[in-house]
């Protein structure tokens, strides 16, 4: 969108429609931990002479807990609880987390860096707490985010927009002031939902549809363009 000076002069003086903070997702966007999740479930099922596909790997993409994990669940057909179905592929992402086994995807940690130098910064993730602060940890993230949400905080997980809605209100935030940083198709809905800016970030493995992209305010190659795109919106 493009503004002559005055125009801009009585954009910027409005103030409500500069970007004022930033909230990124996790999985998939930060960390390239989607493939891990994938192994994870691959191996879980593969116990029972199941079998996990990237048809089922999809929709699970920045969902909540209890929504990945009824769906797994439902897919052993009863051979295991889903309490045992958590504890068992939280067990295998944290060890992967430990191990250093989940790369930082390419231009996290310059867009976090630029972000806190001149926004607010918060994380809102499908993924559960223990994660999360696993990841945090093991990337030395923390200090990056002045408010972190999990979706298991929430009613209702992403492609509903509760867990953007929760952190905005614990940042006192609006949601025309902020962008949503987002891989997934559910991420991007939900950020929609919320009434924020969304700026998409698809995975090089598996890409929301197009649907879901055109609903993005802007679409980026990778992280390393996201201060310029920020400039824009």
């Amino acid at each position: 969108m493009q503004y002559d000076a005055g125009e801009l002069l009585m954009k910027l003086g409005e103030g409500d429609r500069v970007i004022q903070a930033v909230i990124f997702d996790m999985d998939g966007l930060l960390v390239d931990s989607e493939p891990v999740w994938f192994r994870a479930r691959v191996e879980l099922l593969a116990r029972f002479g199941k079998q996990w596909t990237e048809s089922d790997q999809e929709p699970l993409m920045g969902v909540s807990t209890s929504t990945w994990v009824d769906y797994v669940t439902e897919k052993l057909e009863g051979a295991m609880r889903s309490d045992e179905v958590l504890h068992t592929v939280v067990g295998i992402m944290a060890a992967a987390y430990e191990s250093g086994d989940v790369p930082l995807l390419p231009g996290a940690s310059e867009a976090l860096q630029h972000c806190v130098a001149k926004y607010r910064v918060g994380l809102a993730s499908g993924s559960p707490k223990v994660l999360i602060d696993a990841a945090l940890t093991g990337a030395q993230w923390h200090r990056y985010f002045e408010e972190v949400v999990s979706s298991d905080e929430c009613a209702r997980g992403k492609p509903a927009p509760d867990v953007y809605i929760e952190i905005l209100r614990r940042m006192g935030l609006t949601p025309e002031t902020t962008a949503i940083v987002e891989d997934s198709a559910a991420g991007i809905l939900a950020g929609k939902a919320a009434a924020a800016k969304v700026v998409a970030v698809p995975g090089s493995i598996i890409s929301p549809d197009n649907e879901a992209l055109n609903q993005a305010d802007a679409r980026l190659a990778s992280l390393h363009e996201l201060p310029s795109a920020l400039e824009q919106l």
